[in-house]
């Protein structure tokens, strides 16, 4: 049997994840997976989305993710598709 690594598998990691980064900060849950990254959303942070390169990940718990780097390592992502995304979700969250 193959074994996929973390960041080889990283697409199967269900939306809504929490993602610790290495010094157990909780930076948010996964909201979007790309091929190369995926973006963790940080509530505490209204339109602010954390870019995670694949390369980050250190190990799944089955419930949790786990980054080997902290959050001054990632990048932050506030573009117009970030806030599209979250208005357009607070809006079905009204319904």
């Amino acid at each position: 049997m193959v074994s996929m690594s973390h960041a080889e598998q990283h697409r199967d990691y269900p939306r809504g994840t929490p993602v610790i980064a290495a010094d157990g900060e909780l930076l948010g849950t996964i909201d979007v997976v790309h091929p190369h990254f995926f973006l963790v959303r940080d509530d505490a942070q209204r339109h602010l989305d954390l870019q995670v390169p694949v390369h980050a990940i250190g190990s799944y718990d089955g419930e949790r993710l786990y980054l080997t780097v902290n959050r001054e390592a990632l990048s932050s992502v506030d573009d117009e598709e970030s806030v599209a995304r979250r208005l357009h979700e607070s809006e079905m969250d009204e319904d």
